[in-house]
């Protein structure tokens, strides 16, 4: 059986997401505070730099995803509030003006999405009106050094939507340094041209990492749109296993998942959602620490009201 992401079933929003149109704002009242915020436990630690990347589906759209927006919004909000992590990065983000709402209401962070006007080569190619991929930081751990969109020469593999980097400065437990945080949104589908396209994105990815950052604590993630044990296409080995068997240099903290079988999405029991670091940041890694976040537990009809994704979660020392 096919096995394809729930959010991403109607051909409309295929083409959505590949660049058309999207009806952008929503009104003032609709993105109004409720009153009613959720409690979601913490899993970051004020000891550690942890990490957190969410597929919010079609965040702030009034025509894809959860049809009621204040209510996706006050969950995000919750939910990333109540987390508590250091770093987030964010998928399927389209309403600049619900992300701007969204990190209003989160005290202590700062953030932006891809084409915003900081973000090198960000605009030229994120309009407003299609999925975006961004980041929100605690400014108490970190502040930005630079920002850029990558590998636009392969825009067409990442369907329309290159990787964000971001170079941040941690000030952590006393101590000073960089850290490179890259935000993925790989193609989705199971068909055998996307996942050549999944293929293709991460032999790009991996050349412009050896490369560019052979000796940098380096995390990638987002979603991935498949899996790294074997792929969500049959018959298929997955698109990453070229970084799979660099474990000299990489690693999926993620891949425990996979193993263990626990879904990151809400409907299918794949985890397509991933984590991947560099030796440099694998070192830090705090053993046992990465989780599907099963927030649907807190938050009643998770699925429809708030995304088809679960957060994804790491803590590693600094």
């Amino acid at each position: 059986m096919s096995r394809l992401r729930p959010s991403l079933l109607l051909l409309a929003s295929l083409a959505t997401a590949c660049g058309g149109s999207l009806e952008e704002s929503a009104s003032e009242s609709e993105l109004a505070t409720r009153e009613d915020a959720v409690t979601i436990p913490a899993r970051g630690s004020a000891s550690t730099l942890d990490f957190g990347n969410w597929n919010i589906e079609w965040f702030g759209s009034t025509s894809n995803g959860p049809s009621n927006e204040s209510l996706q919004l006050s969950n995000a909000r919750d939910v990333i509030k109540g987390a508590d992590l250091d770093i987030w990065g964010l998928e399927e983000v389209v309403s600049t003006t619900s992300f701007n709402n969204l990190k209003s209401q989160l005290t202590g962070y700062a953030g932006f999405l891809a084409n915003d006007a900081t973000v090198t080569n960000g605009s030229a190619y994120y309009s407003s009106s299609e999925q975006k991929v961004g980041i929100l930081y605690k400014t108490s751990v970190a502040s930005v050094v630079s920002a850029r969109v990558i590998l636009t020469s392969y825009d067409s593999d990442f369907a329309g939507r290159p990787p964000l980097e971001v170079k941040l400065r941690v000030n952590l437990n006393g101590r000073t340094g960089d850290v490179v945080v890259i935000v993925l949104h790989a193609k989705a589908y199971d068909d055998s041209t996307s996942w050549q396209r999944r293929y293709n994105a991460s032999q790009a990815l991996k050349s412009y990492l050896d490369s560019t950052y052979p000796t940098t604590k380096v995390m990638v993630f987002g979603d991935w749109n498949d899996d790294v044990d074997t792929s969500i296409t049959s018959g298929k080995a997955s698109p990453y296993k070229n970084f799979v068997d660099d474990s000299a240099d990489y690693s999926f903290p993620t891949k425990a998942l996979s193993d263990a079988r626990i879904a990151t999405t809400a409907s299918y029991p794949d985890a397509i959602d991933h984590q991947l670091v560099t030796n440099e940041l694998k070192a830090s890694y705090v053993s046992g620490s990465v989780q599907a976040y099963r927030v649907d537990s807190y938050i009643s009809s998770y699925s429809s009201t708030t995304s088809d994704h679960f957060p994804v979660l790491s803590r590693y020392n600094w």
